[in-house]
């Protein structure tokens, strides 16, 4: 199968698709840097007392990250995919450089504004430029690969800078392996990856023909999206709640674990095992929706996060914060590619960019919120009611998503 020449599918394209995955491993890792490292940071070296200051930090990613989002996706149409891929690693740089010799918390901040930059703009795009070379039918596995391996990146480096801090101090070693990871990123970015709008352009001018016939504005996408068609908004409310519980994980559980006396391996192992669960698990649970459909998965997965959250503030050993943590994992991994795919199957074609995203915005939204809400409930209720508080909402989004979600897989739509 072609497209203007352009040969589509995996194995015509594996060397690409294959450096694609690297790339999706190495901004997982970049991203992973800094989940067990940055909320002890916050407290032990710059003696941050006020939770929501400490949490500025991931306010900060995640505005930056919800809004570029769509700055990324649009950019990658009118310049193309690989000069965006490129800038979002040439983003890590000064987040490298303000981690490593810039020792104040508001630098931490800065630092991750760029982080949101480098995820907005690098992850969009690897996700984008694998699904511009695979086929129609093989978008789900694609999705789900990309998923996995970035999520896998995350786990190898939430639990390697646990064991670096623990050895080397928090301050600057974890860094310095940060920056060879971006390095090595933007080297391969300029170096082996090519541009893929090529095997899309086909596609592309049908999709412009069609958006002249069908124009429909950005305040119309976005209330279709956020509050009138009920799936969409049910999507998008589980989307941003995902990444509430996610900022739960990343921010507080790290100085939740740190206050009961847990060493600074065993926090990255248990952090560790929420984000390899997460990722192998993705390997599979894509394609587990394209038979039983999209919203048992999704529903299944909110609930066994939210039960996961719930559980972990009940444990009080090592093994129990292991094993708790991987129901987290596994409920995520359910529920996150899965909920991508559900916009994608309902969004209309002339408005299913424009869908997208106000979802990702939604979403990575969860972040900046989750950020704001943890630091008011610590402050008046104390951590571990924050846990419960968290685990509650989850599963109040499962019961939304069940009452207001409609199946959207097209082989099933209707029959859930």
């Amino acid at each position: 199968m072609s497209t203007l020449g352009k040969q589509l599918g995996i194995r015509p394209n594996l060397q690409q698709f294959l450096w694609l995955v690297l790339s999706t491993i190495l901004v997982g890792m970049t991203v992973g840097l800094e989940r067990t490292v940055i909320p002890l940071l916050g407290e032990d070296v710059y003696h941050i007392a006020s939770a929501t200051l400490i949490f500025a930090f991931i306010v900060a990613f995640g505005v930056t990250k919800a809004l570029l989002n769509l700055v990324a996706g649009h950019f990658s149409d009118a310049i193309g995919r690989r000069p965006v891929l490129i800038v979002g690693w040439l983003f890590g740089i000064p987040m490298i450089f303000l981690l490593l010799f810039v020792h104040t918390w508001p630098a931490v901040i800065l630092a991750n504004i760029f982080l949101g930059a480098n995820q907005a703009f690098s992850w969009t795009m690897t996700i984008t430029k694998q699904l511009d070379i695979v086929r129609p039918k093989e978008r789900g596995l694609a999705m789900g690969i990309n998923e996995a391996t970035g999520y896998i990146g995350v786990a190898i480096s939430t639990t390697l800078t646990g064991v670096i801090a623990a050895r080397y101090g928090l301050l600057q070693a974890p860094f310095i392996y940060g920056a060879a990871v971006i390095l090595f990123g933007l080297g391969m970015s300029i170096l082996v990856i090519r541009e893929t709008r090529g095997h899309v352009l086909q596609e592309t001018r049908i999709a412009t023909m069609q958006s002249k016939k069908h124009r429909t504005s950005v305040g119309k996408i976005f209330w279709t999206t956020t509050v009138a068609n009920p799936t969409l908004s049910s999507i998008s409310q589980a989307g941003l709640v995902n990444k509430l519980a996610d900022t739960l994980v990343w921010a507080m559980l790290p100085l939740y674990l740190a206050h009961l006396q847990i060493s600074v391996v065993n926090i990255g192992l248990i952090g560790g095992a929420y984000t390899v669960v997460w990722g192998f698990a993705q390997f599979g649970t894509g394609l587990l929706s394209d038979k039983v459909g999209r919203k048992p998965p999704i529903v299944i997965g909110m609930g066994l996060l939210g039960v996961g959250i719930l559980a972990f503030g009940f444990s009080h050993s090592f093994a129990l914060w292991v094993a708790t943590a991987s129901v987290m994992g596994f409920g995520m991994a359910l529920l996150y590619p899965n909920l991508n795919a559900a916009v994608a199957d309902v969004a209309p074609p002339e408005m299913r960019g424009g869908v997208l995203g106000v979802y990702r915005l939604w979403r990575d939204g969860g972040y900046a919120i989750g950020g704001l809400l943890l630091g008011f409930t610590i402050h008046y209720a104390g951590m571990l009611h924050s846990i419960f508080f968290i685990g509650g909402i989850v599963l109040l989004s499962m019961v939304v998503v069940m009452l207001r979600m409609t199946e959207t897989h097209p082989r099933l739509r209707g029959s859930v």
